[in-house]
């Protein structure tokens, strides 16, 4: 029952997916550690940057979005707030978050690694602030993926209704830093904003990173890695996308790695479990030790039904950063880890009755001149400054 009970938090609509410009035609085969020759490979996709730009509120680079809508009254509107609410949120989050992350994420900051972000859905854009330096981004969701739309189709009416779809999805992201689940399952449908994909490319355009191109690729049960066609969609178990970008003014090309699938240790809905799908173990174990990031990650690798993802974050995790929602207190040994502690632990909100983490109240209050203040709002408790809480666990 109580897996149930979290999982009716993470319920997704399990829809097939478009295609979206840049998918990969070449068909090759590399394992997880070997990404050079896919790097040399990737072309700039011309049309998904201008789209991307659009999305974003930005300048395009190209002509790919049709004059009449660019021009139109709504894309004016549109841009205008894009610029407004990414301008309070810059003042009032993300450079906090950089700030913070420069005197305490050194480490993490001048030894580049892979992140990796479970129950991540498209936020890519918090991570970034964090993790400004990480060689690639594994993200693990239950969101479908999605395509962008082919703008050049669209008349102005129907780039109005993408627009304000788009702009709604990303109210709670303003106001609370994150997206809650339930309107992710209307918002993220086809008819609508449709999926991840157009937010993560939003959001990287944001940040001031440029995408490049879009793969799609799969993973064969050895971990393996093939690329599907150009008529081929992410829609099968183990299949995923690759987002390439850059960091403006900066040649080196990275990527974000986005899978749709199931980290609880029992099926869901079709999906195989976290525990079984050894195809995907495979590729995250080929993996060198990375960096583990969770926000927002209600409480799931706080239960026993998901060990699995919880004992493999652990077990390759050189520093883990999260809030309270993410894995228990109880499970950092404390001769393997060093525990950092931030902000004021507060009672999980109203959503989450069924959990108290007292060992990490206890931890709060029984070190308290050692609990280092925040001066960022991240997280369910967006709303009080004063019951923000991170903790940074380091491996010894």
């Amino acid at each position: 029952m109580k897996y149930l009970l979290h999982l009716l938090i993470l319920v997704f609509f399990f829809e097939g997916c478009n295609s979206q410009p840049g998918t990969a035609t070449k068909s090759t085969s590399t394992t997880a550690k070997t990404t050079s020759a896919v790097e040399k490979s990737v072309v700039q996709d011309s049309v998904l940057r201008d789209y991307s730009l659009f999305l974003a509120g930005k300048p395009l680079v190209g002509n790919s979005v049709p004059a009449k809508i660019l021009n139109s009254p709504l894309n004016k509107k549109y841009v205008a707030e894009m610029d407004s609410n990414f301008s309070k949120i810059e003042v009032n989050r993300l450079s906090l978050m950089r700030q913070w992350a420069d005197a305490e994420m050194k480490t993490e900051h001048e030894q580049s690694r892979v992140l990796f972000y479970p129950f991540s859905g498209p936020d890519i854009l918090h991570a970034m602030q964090f993790y400004p330096n990480a060689t690639e981004y594994v993200m693990i969701a239950l969101e479908r993926y999605g395509s962008i739309p082919d703008f050049k189709k669209m008349d102005s009416a129907q780039a109005t209704v993408y627009l304000n779809s788009v702009y709604q999805s990303l109210q709670d992201v303003f106001g609370k830093s994150y997206f809650i689940t339930r309107k992710m399952v209307q918002d993220l449908q086809r008819v609508k904003v449709n999926g991840v994909i157009p937010l993560m490319c939003l959001f990287l355009e944001r940040t001031n990173h440029p995408v490049v191109a879009i793969y799609n690729k799969h993973l064969n049960n050895d971990g393996t890695v093939v690329s599907l066609s150009a008529d081929s969609v992410p829609s099968h178990t183990n299949d995923f996308i690759e987002i390439y970008f850059r960091t403006q003014g900066v040649d080196t090309l990275r990527k974000i790695v986005y899978f749709r699938t199931n980290l609880g240790d029992n099926a869901y809905q079709g999906m195989t479990s976290f525990k079984d799908n050894k195809a995907l173990q495979n590729y995250l174990n080929a993996l060198p030790d990375f960096y583990v990031y969770a926000k927002a990650a209600s409480y799931l690798m706080n239960s026993t039904d998901f060990s699995a993802i919880r004992d493999f974050c652990l077990k390759k995790g050189k520093s883990v950063l999260q809030d309270d929602t993410g894995i228990g207190f109880k499970y950092f040994d404390k001769n393997v880890w060093t525990m950092k502690l931030y902000g004021h632990y507060a009672k999980p909100v109203s959503d989450f009755p069924w959990i108290k983490d007292e060992l990490l109240d206890k931890a709060y209050k029984s070190d308290s001149s050692h609990v280092q203040p925040l001066s960022f709002s991240l997280g369910y408790h967006w709303g009080n400054i004063n019951n923000q809480n991170l903790m940074k666990a380091i491996k010894k």
